[in-house]
């Protein structure tokens, strides 16, 4: 769990979405979603309930989750959404 905090911590995952008017996104980008772009971008599976996301992110910008891997292990994970 060490291990895949020290790869995660320092990566962003990004999101290319469709976005509207003033940068809302048309859905929202949930915790499933987020750990499904952790296994495609940074080759590594994590269980989406180890996640912690309040609520769906529904506009672009920058965000900072909170992964828990283990009670020991938590860190903060940065997911970037760009309206593409």
């Amino acid at each position: 769990a060490e291990e895949v905090a020290r790869r995660l911590f320092a990566a962003t995952i990004t999101f290319p979405v469709r976005a509207g008017e003033g940068g809302r996104l048309f859905g929202s980008v949930t915790a499933a979603d987020v750990a499904a772009a952790v296994q495609e971008q940074a080759g590594i599976e994590i269980d989406r309930r180890l996640l912690v996301l309040d609520e769906p992110i529904k506009e672009v910008g920058s965000f900072q989750l909170s992964a828990k891997l283990h009670a020991d292990v938590e860190f903060p994970l940065t997911v970037e959404v760009v309206a593409g």
